[in-house]
Parts: C-alpha cells; sequence; structure tokens
C-alpha cells in the first residue's frame, strides 16, 4: 500500500530536519532518526545539507578545495590511471541515470563531470579498486549535490560503506551476498529452504547491493529516499534491505517452479510498482537488523564481520559522528579548560611566565578561561535537550 504524509506532518518534519541542521553542534542523531523515518529527507536542498552531516564532510572544505580543478595536470593523472579507459566507458552508458527530459549538453556536462569525481577518489586513494556500478553511486550524488559534494561524499562512502566493495577480489562483496540467506532464514524459514533446494544462490542481488539501488530502480524518488535510508544506518542494510524484498514477495517464488533459472530470473527483476510499498520495505529491513543482528548471525555471516573493512570502519566512523553531540564536545571544552589552569599547554612566544608575574599573560588565562567557560555552559544548556 502506498505511503502518503499528510502536508501538516511534512511540514512539521521539515521544521525537526532543520531545527536538528542548526543546533550547535549539529544534532547527528536526530538526523539520523530522521532520514530514516518515512518519506525521509523529503526536498533536495535538505538532503544536501543532511548527507554532509551523515557522512561528516566539512561542506564548506568541500567547496575550498574542489574549486573546478580542471588543469592539465589532473587530467594528466586521469589519463594515466588503470581505471582512466573503464570509468569513461561506463560512463558513456549511463545515459538512463539521467532525467529523460534533461537536454543532451546538460548530460554531457554532468556526465563529465562524473568522469572527474570517480577519478579524483580513485587518484587519491590508489588502494582503492573500480568496479561497475561504482558510477550509479556516484551519478546519484552528483544529482543531488553537485560535483564538489558529491567528490567529498563518494570519497568518505569508498573508505567506508562501500569499501568491500572496492578490494582486489569479489571475495569480501560474495560474504556479504552471503548475509541474505541467514536473515531469510531466521526471519521466515520455508521461503529460504525453497531458494537452497532451487540453488538460486544470491547473485541476483549483486547489482542490488554495489549500485545501493541505484541501477535497478527507475524511479530517482525512490533511489534518494534509499540513499537517506542507507547513510543513516549500518553498512549492511543495504542486504537487510534485499531480504526484506525477497520475504515480500514469497509468495510469486513459492506459487513458481523451484528452478535455479526461474528464481533467479523472477528475483532480479524489480517489481516496477515498488515505489509504492518502498516505505513498507524500509521498516521491515530495519525490523530484520533489530532482530537479527549481524552479530547474532552465524557461519559464513560470523566470518565475514570478522574480515570486513566496512564493518571496522563503521565503528570508527560512529566514533567520529558522536564527537559532534553537545555532551561530547562539552566534555573537550572541560580538558581544554583543565589544560590552561593546570599550565599543561605551551606558553606562546614573547610571553613571560605565570611565576613571573606577567600581567598579560594572566589576563590572556583570564580571558581564555571565561570565553570557554561561556561556551561550555551554552553546550551543557543545548546538551540537556540530548537526555
Amino acid at each position: 500500500m502506498m505511503y502518503y504524509m499528510s502536508e501538516s506532518r511534512l511540514r512539521g518534519k521539515i521544521r525537526r530536519i532543520t531545527d536538528a541542521l542548526e543546533t550547535d553542534p549539529v544534532d547527528v542523531q536526530t538526523l539520523k532518526e530522521l532520514a530514516m523515518s518515512a518519506d525521509g529527507l523529503i526536498t533536495v536542498d535538505l538532503r544536501c545539507k543532511v548527507w554532509t552531516k551523515l557522512l561528516n564532510v566539512n561542506a564548506f572544505e568541500s567547496s575550498r578545495n574542489h574549486e573546478k580543478k580542471k588543469d592539465n595536470s589532473e587530467m594528466k593523472q586521469f589519463h594515466a590511471h588503470r581505471y582512466w579507459r573503464q570509468v569513461n566507458l561506463d560512463v558513456d552508458r549511463s545515459h538512463r541515470r539521467f532525467p529523460a527530459e534533461m537536454r543532451a549538453s546538460r548530460r554531457r556536462s554532468l556526465q563529465e563531470q562524473l568522469v572527474r569525481i570517480i577519478m579524483r577518489v580513485l587518484c587519491r586513494h590508489e588502494d582503492l579498486h573500480y568496479y561497475q556500478g561504482y558510477h550509479d553511486v556516484a551519478v546519484t550524488l552528483l544529482l543531488v549535490v553537485g560535483e564538489d559534494l558529491a567528490t567529498a561524499l563518494l570519497e568518505q562512502l569508498s573508505l567506508h560503506q562501500l569499501r568491500d566493495f572496492m578490494e582486489g577480489t569479489m571475495e569480501k562483496t560474495n560474504k556479504m551476498l552471503a548475509f541474505l540467506h541467514p536473515i531469510i532464514e531466521k526471519a521466515d524459514p520455508e521461503l529460504e529452504d525453497f531458494l537452497i533446494r532451487s540453488e538460486v544462490g544470491q547473485v541476483f542481488a549483486l547489482s542490488w547491493l554495489i549500485t545501493w539501488y541505484g541501477h535497478v530502480l527507475k524511479d530517482f524518488a525512490t533511489i534518494v529516499r534509499l540513499y537517506d535510508f542507507f547513510l543513516a544506518t549500518h553498512p549492511l542494510m543495504p542486504v537487510y534491505f534485499g531480504a526484506a524484498l525477497v520475504i515480500r514477495r514469497r509468495d510469486h517464488v513459492l506459487g513458481g517452479e523451484c528452478e535455479m533459472s526461474y528464481v533467479h530470473h523472477l528475483l532480479s527483476r524489480i517489481p516496477d510498482d515498488l515505489p509504492d510499498y518502498v516505505e513498507e520495505l524500509v521498516t521491515s529491513a530495519n525490523s530484520l537488523f533489530s532482530k537479527f543482528p549481524p552479530e547474532k548471525l552465524a557461519g559464513a555471516a560470523e566470518r565475514y564481520l570478522k574480515e570486513s573493512m566496512a564493518v571496522a570502519k563503521h565503528k570508527q566512523f560512529l566514533r567520529e559522528l558522536e564527537d559532534q553531540r553537545p555532551d561530547s564536545v562539552l566534555r573537550q571544552r572541560r580538558k581544554q579548560l583543565s589544560r590552561y589552569t593546570n599550565n599543561e599547554l605551551q606558553v606562546p612566544p614573547g610571553f613571560q611566565s605565570p611565576n613571573d608575574s606577567n600581567t598579560y599573560m594572566k589576563l590572556a588565562v583570564w580571558t581564555l578561561t571565561a570565553s570557554v567557560g561561556t561556551v561550555a555552559l551554552y553546550v551543557l544548556s543545548t546538551a540537556k535537550r540530548w537526555i
């Protein structure tokens, strides 16, 4: 059943997103919750702002660092790169990812930007390997946030959520795909038994995962809605979403022939009406993750968790996001104040030590103490809203 949000609730959600963005520091946890809830982040403008916060990207620095660096040295670096030819071939074939009504000249311009975005990330991180489908992630970011921010967001995604797809082999990608079966087995044993007997495997879901469904969905609004959800959650959430999609189609699967080619054909084709029930699938995927978290799934899934760079980096990434919370900032302010009052910080050149009764030094410390105390008081009042 298609989900509709009333206009009043829509306005209320936009206001909550805006309030979370305007909190100092930004209320990242609330933004994550709002990105996961019905209709996601709603508008392109809000996605531009919130996606950077969910990925801990400094939008101002990104704009300064990527000021149209289309100089000869950059292009020479691109041309010399091992993936230059493949990236161009894939981008040339990406026509369907752009709006059908878009002028050809505009599309060509965006395709040039798309190549630059991808090549910048690959040139900065030689250990990352390009894969077919990577450009589908990049074009989604480009169409929402533009070239500069898309470069920064894609870089952060490549180092975290997409990291396992960018290995030299598909070993970790295949192990991530294998997560589908233990999830389905826990939620629907009858369906999983049928899938095992059909010997369908999990390759039917490969393009789902590596493009975050961007390659297989036709409706752009649905694609960015899923990106809201995936950016706010665990790196394995696209797998849980895939499991939710397979489970929702159980009647079609069980009603057909238990044969590999038939089941593979059925599951690999995403239904055209998926946008009508995408919110139901988001809720279902989130519920599956809560009931059957990755750590409680045994076998191949358990082994993957030990090897996954995406999962390992996600834990560190969550700590980095946590540092933006008001209570964390307050602790940093107090620590800084303590260091100054205990004379742990280096005295700037040209100042005498406090023992020399230097009036200016005392004044500087007093001023700093007062300012830090004021900031701490403000942050403390802000932090109350987190409790």
